[in-house]
Order: structure tokens, then sequence, then C-alpha cells
């Protein structure tokens, strides 16, 4: 499929999506978000991508909600229906796209470059990790606008900041360096912007070398853990080893170290 707002590339074992207005620092709109949830389920459906990565064309990864897109929901009177139209039925983007990122069968990793402000913000807490250019700057700049943070963000900062810290970043409407978000835990790592994608490259490769299966379920488990209880991922972690140990990766995982040779897994 072509793209207006995003380009999609697929190769080693990765998909890369990119948002790409760079003129307006890929600010984001409804058409952005749209895009950006199919080629999301694109990569989600491609055996040959294990991996899905998230990045910014040009200066900026997401400098926030494009004007525009404010003053068309002004117009129309506010609120997330705006985006597809006062009478569009089911959830608005805002709603459909967190959920879409939490039922990702893959890893995913945000390459962060450049200003990632607002929305450019919240998405990348969707992502499983975040690798951050030194220039990139981060603001949750929605109280400075009169609105408040969305995609789930208020649930996923304080368990990654904790409470206090994500109080800070919400309540001030702040820019923040990547170096500051690296020591509160916001990012996992800060490279020189030049090596952004190399250092990204070099992750999914390792992430790449993993089996399928046990990636998946183990990105649930992670997830699930957020909210669930000791006991209940004890048996969940019971269960689905179970279920892993009976797989056809597995068997070729123990193979392949008495041969001495790399896995190849199927996902199956």
């Amino acid at each position: 499929m072509t793209y207006e707002t995003i380009i999609l590339e697929k190769h080693d074992g990765m998909g890369i999506i990119t948002l790409n207005r760079p003129q307006r620092l890929n600010a984001w709109t409804p058409l952005m978000g749209a895009e950006m949830a199919d080629a999301f389920r694109d990569v989600d459906r491609d055996p040959s991508v294990r991996v899905a990565v998230l990045t910014g064309s040009g200066r900026g990864f997401c400098a926030g909600a494009d004007m525009e897109f404010f003053a068309g929901q002004i117009a129309a009177g506010g609120g997330t229906a705006a985006e597809a139209g006062p009478q569009a039925p089911g959830p608005s983007r805002v709603e459909e796209f967190p959920m879409l990122m939490r039922r990702l069968s893959k890893p995913s990793i945000a390459a962060i470059n450049g200003y990632a402000l607002g929305v450019g913000c919240t998405m990348t807490l969707l992502c499983d990790i975040r690798i951050a250019a030194e220039d990139a700057k981060f603001g949750f700049l929605f109280p400075r606008m009169g609105v408040m943070a969305e995609l789930g963000s208020t649930f996923l900062l304080p368990r990654l900041v904790g409470l206090g810290r994500a109080c800070e970043f919400m309540f001030t409407g702040k820019q923040y360096t990547a170096a500051d978000c690296e020591r509160a835990g916001l990012v996992n790592r800060v490279v020189p912007g030049a090596q952004l994608m190399d250092a990204v490259g070099e992750l999914a490769r390792e992430i790449t070398q993993c089996a399928p299966l046990s990636l998946l379920l183990t990105r649930q488990a992670l997830y699930q853990g957020l909210h669930e209880t000791f006991e209940a991922q004890v048996r969940y972690e019971a269960f689905t080893l179970d279920y892993l140990y009976r797989t056809r990766d597995h068997a070729e995982a123990v193979r392949a170290f008495k041969e001495k040779r790399a896995p190849v897994f199927e996902g199956k």
C-alpha cells in the first residue's frame, strides 16, 4: 500500500515505519494516525517481520499534533470524534491505536530523533523499547495546550518512571533532553544521532535471533504483569512454558545447540 504521511520498509527481519512529514517536523494528523495503524497491522501480519521499528524522517520524530488538526477539532465542536466526523461509529483513534499496539505479536522499538512532543512523546510509550538520539527532546506539552495526555500514557508513564517523575513530566509541560529521560528511565539508551538507526538495527538483529512464539508470549506476560497478581503471573508462566516446551522451535533450538549451529525458527 502507498501511504501519504508515512513510509513502510521491510528488510532484515525489521518492519520500519517512518513518519514522513519532515517539512512539518512530522506533526501528527488524523491521516497519519490511520496510516500508522494500518502499517503496524501489516507488520504484525507479515511472518518475515520479527521486529517493528517506529522513527521519523528529517529533523524530528514527531513535534505533536498539527495545529490544523486542533483547529478542525475546535470548529467541529471539540472531542476526538472530530478525527473521523461527528457521526463516526466505534472508538476514536486515541482509543484504537493503544489497543492495537498492546496486542502486537512482535517486539517494537521507537528510534527517536529530534523532537518528540505531545502525541509524538506519548506514542513512543506504546513501543516496548525506546532508543533516543542525543539531540532528541521530549515533552508532554498537553497542559500548556489546555488538554491532557492520551494513548494510555497516564497508565504507562508512572510504571516507567514512577509516579513522582510522571507528575513532573505531565504537570509542567516542559521539554526534557534525551539525557534527562534516560536518567528517569523513560528511554532505554541514548546514542549519537548519526548512530541511531545502526544502534536500533543492532538491537533488532539480536531480537530476530530469538523464537517468535517465545517473544510473543513473553511480551504478553510482561504487559499482563503490570496489573495482574504475582500468583496469576506464576500460573500464566507455568501454562505458557508447558506450551513452549512442546513447540517445533524449542526442539529446533535444542538440536541447533547440540549441532553447534544457529537455530532456524519457524514460529511454530
